[in-house]
């Protein structure tokens, strides 16, 4: 069986991806066996998501390596990955030959000829993209056919602002949910401007918007969503006033979450971890479901802006 995706273009290049990708994060954590890995992502891709999001540093390098068993050269999935900053004690930083020698590490890990995606996976701040390092690299790797799109995976809207002024981005990855989303907002019409696809990453916000999480109540120790720290309280708190709304529909809070990041068109697509197959269908269903309505869409507006 495979699912009746909708697609979208990626900017101005001639891929075109799955609205639903998949964010493999938890691809290659010890919860499950490789075997169980390499099936879950044959699962997705026989369902119909062509977009999968990995990174160097996902599981210290497993997530591509079982990726690129599972894959290797197939030109019908679109491959995105992200290239790790050097840290020591000089701080925190990419160099020319970091991101190189980091593409060239991706591809053998991936198996494959082309990276479709590379993005650096920093900040994405105006220091970042701003490095000569960051254009001489991509452009080097892009010329010489070893990626097709230069990228950043980025928190910063005044670095992602820059790099799409001048030049320097095809791609950028940027965090757009019901209660995460200032940074992507000067972000967009520039973007859409410039014919800069963007990939909007935790929709659900890491979790806190499923409705598996009240105010008040503890968190168990390990859940994903731990990870967002000091603002996880605050999260859940703001999650809890679109429960109304998505408890109207069939699918939850989480078809409500996955349905608003989906309205925003200049979004081509978003990338939902997974670490279980029936997630990933989960997150299928919620990518398919009833699209956000007028009313529901005012109802959000309102909620968003009385925060």
């Amino acid at each position: 069986m495979q699912y009746d995706i909708p697609h979208r273009k990626l900017g101005r290049s001639d891929l075109t991806v799955s609205v639903i990708g998949l964010g493999c994060n938890r691809i290659g954590e010890n919860i499950h066996t490789e075997a169980e890995w390499i099936a879950l992502l044959e699962q997705a891709a026989d369902w119909g998501i062509t977009l999968f999001d990995t990174a160097t540093q996902y599981a210290g390098g497993r997530s591509q390596e079982i990726i690129g068993k599972a894959f290797g050269n197939r030109d019908d999935l679109v491959i995105a990955t992200k290239v790790s900053p050097i840290r020591d004690d000089e701080g925190t930083r990419f160099t020319y030959e970091s991101i190189v020698e980091g593409a060239e590490n991706c591809l053998r890990l991936l198996r494959r000829d082309t990276i479709d995606v590379l993005q650096t996976h920093g900040s994405g701040s105006l220091e970042e993209v701003s490095n000569p390092a960051f254009a001489d690299a991509m452009n080097h790797l892009q010329e010489s056919g070893k990626i097709r799109l230069r990228a950043s995976a980025t928190f910063s809207a005044e670095g992602a602002i820059y790099a799409i002024q001048n030049g320097l981005v095809d791609l950028l990855q940027i965090t757009y949910n019901l209660v995460d989303r200032d940074h992507a907002m000067p972000i967009l019409p520039l973007a859409a401007e410039h014919t800069i696809a963007l990939l909007a990453r935790m929709p659900y916000q890491r979790g806190s918007l499923t409705g598996k999480f009240h105010p008040g109540q503890p968190v168990a120790d390990g859940h994903r969503v731990r990870l967002q720290g000091d603002r996880l309280a605050d999260d859940i708190a703001a999650a809890e006033r679109f429960r109304e709304l998505g408890d109207a529909r069939s699918g939850g809070m989480g078809e409500l979450a996955m349905q608003y990041v989906l309205h925003e068109n200049r979004i081509p697509a978003t990338i939902p971890g997974a670490r279980s197959i029936d997630q990933v269908r989960t997150n299928i269903e919620n990518a398919l479901a009833k699209p956000i309505t007028d009313e529901e869409l005012r109802e959000i507006e309102r909620i968003q802006a009385a925060r």
